[in-house]
């Protein structure tokens, strides 16, 4: 038979369609995302780093699986056993089982991306929550490629799943095997959900802001429900004895799973729509006072010298709504945490953090050395010149 993408096979009765359209527009809408994701970066220089080359490799199985869940469909999956020609069969279910490993490679590699992702925003904060990261993909990797492999030979020999004549054959049972994975990425899901929750919830920033930081970082939780609702039409799929007609509700909302994760992981990027949409519960307010004025930081000294007696924290930078459009205006807006420790460490590539120094001593060395010039008279006005700027035995502070 022709490999005619997407027109399936002829019968009065088949379902592929809605599998074929599902997979086309799914991977169609997630290579925009990522594309817009990689735009992003690269207007805001930030570089690639390992979250994208992970989201663009998920991306790359995704069409894959599309394409298998497509080649399927062209050679009668969606349509009942018993009226597609032997060849039809066997063709159809080599193209299924090529999806099914497809679609385990991805969840795997999106998942990856999301947990670097967390690394590349959250990672400063804590040794801890790096800690976390390095485990989490661990688990990530290592339940993964069990999965995988355990899908490559679920069958003895190999060919005995698309052709189940071959003598002395053995397989797993379909609803415990699927189930035990779609448990196992429920609960990755809700601990990736859980993750970065805490960190926020660190950062110097309104409780409205930090609320609609995580609805961004939330949206993976629809990843969570496709996963749920698939796992709900496992056991109507596993237990239905037609091969090619039973699984197809739970085909599509794998497809559907896996490309909706993809498109969550590049939301954090793109915050700039949910800002749009939710103005201020986003954050896309500064934090100047209704009065206009500027707000006040205190003046330190310059690199390696003592600070002018404060218990107030180092400089904070203010950027505006148009600059924290991408995840990294979260980190660029918040690198003082709550307990006001100064986040100090630097990221290779992000050019998230910026230092900015004011310095006073050239100032007072410079009304010291007129005083020195200048005797008595001179020392009485620098003393009385510092004295000034700093009322009530209070450190001075500058305007920014």
């Amino acid at each position: 038979m022709a490999p005619n993408v997407g027109l399936g096979t002829q019968g009065p009765v088949q379902r592929g369609w809605g599998l074929w359209l599902t997979s086309v527009l799914a991977v169609v809408i997630a290579a925009l995302f990522v594309a817009a994701r990689l735009g992003q970066r690269l207007t805001k220089r930030s570089g690639f780093g390992m979250d994208d080359y992970m989201i663009i490799v998920a991306l790359i199985c995704s069409g894959l699986l599309s394409l298998t869940e497509c080649q399927a469909v062209v050679y009668g999956y969606g349509r009942h056993w018993t009226s597609l020609p032997h060849d039809s069969r066997m063709t159809a279910r080599k193209w299924f089982y090529g999806a099914n490993i497809m679609y385990k490679v991805v969840l795997m590699f999106n998942k990856i991306s999301v947990v670097c992702l967390y690394y590349r925003i959250f990672s400063v904060s804590t040794r801890y929550f790096r800690i976390v990261c390095h485990v989490m993909n661990g688990w990530i990797i290592s339940s993964g490629l069990a999965f995988i492999i355990a899908t490559v030979f679920q069958c003895t020999p190999v060919a005995a799943f698309w052709d189940r004549s071959i003598p002395g054959f053995k397989c797993f049972k379909n609803e415990p095997w699927w189930i035990s994975y779609a448990t196992t990425q429920i609960t990755t899901d809700f601990m990736l959900l859980a993750m970065p929750i805490r960190q926020i919830l660190l950062l110097s920033m309104g409780r409205a802001e930090k609320l609609g930081i995580c609805l961004v970082f939330g949206t993976g939780a629809f990843v969570t429900f496709a996963s749920i609702y698939r796992a709900t039409t496992i056991a109507s799929s596993a237990s239905n004895p037609d091969p090619t007609w039973g699984p197809v509700p739970a085909t599509i909302w794998s497809v559907i799973e896996a490309n909706t994760g993809i498109i969550c992981a590049c939301l954090p990027m793109l915050r700039a729509p949910f800002v749009r949409l939710f103005g201020p519960l986003l954050g896309s307010h500064t934090r100047r006072g209704s009065t206009g004025r500027r707000p006040s930081h205190q003046l330190t000294w310059g690199s390696g010298q003592p600070r002018l007696g404060s218990h107030k924290t180092d400089v904070s930078h203010v950027l505006p709504a148009i600059d924290r459009d991408s995840e990294e205006g979260i980190v660029k807006d918040e690198d003082i945490l709550a307990d006001g420790r100064a986040i100090s460490h630097s990221r290779r590539g992000s050019g998230i953090f910026v230092t900015n120094e004011f310095s006073v001593v050239t100032e007072l060395e410079k009304k010291k050395r007129q005083s020195q010039c200048d005797g008595q008279d001179g020392d009485t006005l620098a003393t009385s010149s510092v004295n000034e700027d700093k009322t009530d035995g209070k450190s001075p502070f500058y305007h920014v």
